[in-house]
């Protein structure tokens, strides 16, 4: 990208949208390397807690959660790598089959990684988003509308 294309958020513009992102059914409109990136406070399934959700280009579809098959659409979203085996039952098998066996057991060793849409703070996606895109700038109002519009 050229150095005239490669835009930043002020420091005083990310203070203004993890205030915006603070509150519930807050919403920020971005436009991080040519796609334009909505991020909504909505309330959690889980409860009395509120989660800000991230949408590319206005959606968020499910094939992108999978981390098997990479998308361009996963470096705007959280990152969450698990393992398949919690300590705890890895040391009952250590127990029970010893440490050798346990280090050659690919499921065992193995993890699952999922790209999830939302994320515990404003200030955790607006981070995020400015480490990962070279460029991150407000979406004008214009751009914000016209991008749910489909013909």
């Amino acid at each position: 990208m050229d150095q005239q294309t490669v835009k930043k958020l002020t420091a005083e513009q990310k203070e203004k949208l993890i205030s915006d992102l603070s509150f519930p059914w807050g919403k920020a409109d971005l436009m991080c390397d040519g796609r334009r990136i909505t991020l909504e406070v909505r309330r959690s399934s889980k409860g009395m807690t509120y989660r800000v959700c991230t949408f590319v280009d206005g959606v968020f579809e499910y094939k992108w959660a999978q981390g098997a098959t990479p998308v361009p659409e996963q470096k705007f979203l959280r990152k969450s790598v698990r393992p398949n085996v919690s300590p705890v039952k890895r040391k009952e098998l250590e127990k029970k089959f010893g440490k050798r066996w346990v280090q050659k057991d690919k499921f065992i060793n193995g993890a699952v990684t999922l790209y999830l849409p939302d994320w515990s703070s404003g200030k955790a996606a607006i981070n995020h988003l400015c480490k990962v895109c070279d460029s991150v700038e407000l979406a004008e109002k214009t751009e914000a509308r016209t991008a749910f519009v489909t013909e």
